[in-house]
C-alpha cells in the first residue's frame, strides 16, 4: 500500500527521552508530513506516540472527524521516560485488529535505542506473514550515525536523518510501499 492510495496508515513516533532537541523535532515534522499526505488522500491515519513500557498515547485521525487543534495536541505531546518498542508495536497491531486499521502499514519512528525479545519479534514476524504489512523504519541518528541495530529486527526498509533530509525521507516513503 503506498502513502497515497491505502485506506489507513499507523505512525510509531518514539518520545522517550534519548529523542529529546533535535531527533523529536524531525520526528514530528515526518510524523505530521505523513498525516498531511493521508488526509489529502482520504486515509484515516494512527499516531502512537511512545516512550516507556506501558506509556503512550494515540491519537485517531479519521477523515473529516479532526480538527487543527487535533493536529497541534499530537504535535505538542512529549511523553518523556525511557524506550520501549513492544508497546507501540502492540498498540499497532490492537489499531489492525480492533480500529479498523487491518490495511495499514506502519511507519516506526525513533532513535534506535532498545531491543525486542526473540519471542516478541517471531510474534511479529507471524503477524507481518499473516496480514501483510510492512513496517518502515526512520532512525534519528543525525547526531549519531549508523546506528540501525534494533530496527533491523523488525523493519523491512530503514531511512536516516543522518543520511536524508525530512523531506527526502517523506519522497521516499511516497515513492514506496510504506
Amino acid at each position: 500500500m503506498s502513502v497515497f492510495t491505502g485506506a489507513v496508515h499507523i505512525c510509531c513516533l518514539d518520545e522517550s527521552i534519548s529523542t529529546r532537541g533535535d531527533p523529536a523535532a524531525w520526528g514530528k515534522a515526518v510524523a505530521l508530513t505523513l498525516l498531511e499526505i493521508a488526509a489529502g488522500s482520504g486515509c484515516s491515519f494512527a499516531l502512537v506516540h511512545f516512550a516507556s513500557r506501558g506509556q503512550f498515547i494515540t491519537n485517531l485521525f479519521r477523515p473529516g472527524e479532526y480538527t487543527m487543534r487535533d493536529k497541534l495536541s499530537a504535535a505538542e505531546t512529549f511523553l518523556n521516560g525511557y524506550t520501549d518498542f513492544e508497546t507501540p508495536m502492540s498498540e499497532a497491531l490492537r489499531l489492525m485488529r480492533e480500529e479498523s486499521f487491518e490495511n495499514a502499514d506502519i511507519v516506526f519512528i525513533t532513535d534506535g535505542e532498545c531491543e525486542l525479545s526473540q519471542e516478541y519479534l517471531e510474534d511479529l514476524s507471524q503477524e507481518q506473514s499473516d496480514h501483510g504489512f510492512k513496517v518502515t523504519g526512520i532512525l534519528l541518528d543525525k547526531d549519531e550515525p549508523g546506528m540501525d541495530f534494533s530496527l533491523k529486527q523488525f523493519c523491512q526498509d530503514i531511512y536516516r536523518t543522518s543520511q536524508l533530509l525530512g523531506d527526502d525521507i517523506v519522497r521516499e516513503l511516497v515513492s514506496k510501499r510504506v
